[in-house]
């Protein structure tokens, strides 16, 4: 009975954010509490292997978060530890690892992270163990990491629905590669660093790419095709993205697909780009809209690891005169206390911004206390999510919705919780880059990406990046 081993160490490093994250971030599993985590790629991965009565899956540890800050050496190291330690201590008649990653993780020093716990997993495990990993397409496949591993899984869907069917796709090949296939992986790296509508799956450019490799993955020869956009607010050596190919024994298909699947996507790269607005062009524009229209401060997506107390497109619409309804969100601890000290119905001065973010300095708004909740809610997924304390503000024609908590700032859901319908607002701002389309764009008149400072600004150039290879597009326009 061939014996799987299971891992998982997955977070997205945004370098710009002011914040490091620590091993408290980090939501850590041991044993069989990592096939209870919830983790959709492991529940995929999990469910494939129950197919066949001759796998025994092993789970060892977990480590994930979302997005956050670079991540402190004491902490990785400490993760990195726990992780190999338990990788060591199941090796014993262990025929093969899988390893659940994300592809942008960064630390103080280790810039590698996922490369370095390859790197070792494979000393540990021996040259010849297959050793399957799963990734996020935004982040790096670094030289290390694919010099450790037999194959890799890429994410196909932004925004991203296809987590389970990524661990399905995951443990497939591995399946093949433990039955006999002979893996051979070619990859292209492209110098691009990319953000913009045209990386949507369904309508952008981004998308026929991905349907190329998903239809060369329903081939026989082929165990996985994708492709790693890279993550710009990561800092990192070889940032950039890369194209891989896996297949079994076709060295020549392997290479033959990767080489014009880079071509295409290098020739794409201008168009792969944001359109930006600022933020008087955007409000001029709604000032014209007949419907809805959605602000995208994408430059502070928690996300993306921002912090999500930027305040810069409040303070447009506050110097502005334009009178539309709009619903603006933010995280704010400090003004969220406040409000809870005031109550429901007060009116009073509160600083709003700039809490976690030195980028951003507090604006003094009067606004009215019009709601304070905590507690759970119906997230749009259906799942039953925790919303923390919320407060409702109300300054004059702006509705201001306050959180500590990252995650829940764009969920359609939550603002129908609140009795906030995003479709009676003129406008909505969104601390996201994308959403499901059904939760904004489906019936919204215009979604624009506002050029605002940020710890994830898809204005690339505005990041202040210092560590990636040059030249790289569009660091370097010209080259």
């Amino acid at each position: 009975m061939p014996k799987i081993i299971v891992a998982n160490c997955f977070q997205e490093t945004n370098s710009f954010h002011p914040n490091p994250t620590l091993y408290q971030h980090f939501s850590v599993y041991f044993g069989q509490d990592l096939f209870r985590s919830g983790r959709q790629d492991i529940n995929g991965v999990l469910n494939s292997f129950a197919q066949r009565s001759d796998i025994e899956p092993v789970p060892t540890y977990g480590a994930g978060m979302g997005a956050g800050g670079t991540i402190t050496q004491e902490c990785f190291e400490r993760i990195a530890s726990e992780c190999l330690e338990s990788i060591d201590q199941n090796s014993d008649g262990a025929d093969a690892l899988y390893f659940s990653m994300h592809g942008a993780m960064a630390a103080e020093v280790e810039k590698d992270p996922e490369g370095y716990l390859l790197e070792q997993a494979r000393q540990i495990l021996g040259p010849e163990m297959p050793i399957v990993i799963s990734l996020d397409m935004h982040g790096t496949l670094t030289r290390r990491m694919l010099q450790n591993i037999n194959g890799v899984a890429i994410l196909h869907t932004y925004p991203h629905i296809d987590w389970y069917q990524l661990g399905e796709r995951a443990a497939g090949m591995l399946l093949r590669i433990l039955d006999g296939a002979q893996p051979v992986m070619a990859s292209v790296y492209t110098p691009t660093m990319l953000r913009g509508d045209e990386l949507k799956t369904t309508t952008g450019v981004h998308g026929t790419f991905i349907r190329h490799c998903e239809s060369l993955e329903e081939r026989e020869d082929v165990l996985a095709a994708g492709i790693m956009l890279g993550h710009p607010p990561t800092d990192v050596p070889e940032q950039g993205s890369r194209i891989v190919i896996v297949t079994d024994n076709n060295r020549q298909l392997a290479q033959t697909e990767a080489v014009a699947l880079g071509r295409d996507f290098w020739s794409m790269r201008q168009r792969m780009q944001a359109v930006l607005y600022s933020v008087e062009e955007a409000i001029e524009k709604a000032r014209q809209a007949k419907g809805t229209v959605i602000f995208s401060d994408a430059a502070d997506a928690t996300s993306s690891g921002a912090p999500g107390t930027s305040n810069a497109i409040l303070k447009g619409f506050l110097d502005s005169d334009y009178r539309g309804r709009v619903l603006f969100p933010i995280r704010d601890e400090p003004a969220l206390r406040k409000a809870m000290d005031i109550g429901i119905g007060q009116t009073a001065r509160i600083g709003l911004g700039g809490s976690r973010d030195p980028r951003f300095t507090p604006i003094e708004v009067e606004v009215t206390v019009e709601i304070l909740s905590t507690g759970s809610y119906f997230s749009s997924d259906g799942s039953l999510s925790n919303s923390g304390p919320l407060a409702v503000l109300r300054s004059d024609n702006i509705t201001i919705v306050v959180s500590a908590e990252p995650g829940v700032l764009c969920d359609y859901a939550m603002y129908l919780g609140l009795g906030q319908d995003p479709k009676k607002f003129d406008v909505v701002v969104i601390k996201l880059p994308h959403t499901p389309h059904h939760q904004y764009d489906a019936w919204a008149e215009r979604n624009m990406t506002i050029d605002v400072l940020g710890a994830a600004s898809p204005n690339i150039k505005r990041l202040g990046h210092k560590v990636v290879p040059r030249p790289i597009y569009p660091l370097d326009p010209e080259m």
